[in-house]
């Protein structure tokens, strides 16, 4: 019997969507399934950031379901949505890391440029 430990992300309404995706990317190359996990009012948030890597073939969804209690007489509601990497998941993520470390030293860059050229 497999009794994988699934883990858990909470994404909160303040929540950035793209950081949410790049924590989900780093959960996952640990680990061959994640549960996004949050409130009410950040199942956008969770929702857009776990479409938006399914879009680009990161992730399959294997689940969502909502899960409601009383607790102090207040309703609490998660809102869970499972995920599992793909096949392509470690080229897909290795291509994104090596373009994003590019970018950043493009910025890098330009910024000295721009500090060269002001100080003068």
């Amino acid at each position: 019997m497999n009794t994988t430990e699934v883990k858990e992300l909470r994404v909160d309404a303040k929540d950035n969507s793209k950081r949410v995706m790049y924590l989900i990317k780093e959960f996952l190359l640990n680990t061959e399934m994640l549960d996004v996990v949050s409130g009410t009012s950040g199942a956008p948030v969770a929702s857009r950031a776990v479409e938006f890597l399914v879009r680009l073939k990161y992730v399959t969804y294997q689940n969502i379901k909502t899960e409601t209690s009383i607790s102090e007489g207040r309703r609490r509601t998660r809102f869970i949505i499972r995920v599992q990497k793909t096949p392509d998941f470690k080229k897909l993520f290795d291509e994104n890391e090596a373009n994003r470390k590019r970018v950043i030293e493009e910025r890098e860059k330009r910024g000295e440029g721009n500090n060269q050229t002001t100080n003068k």
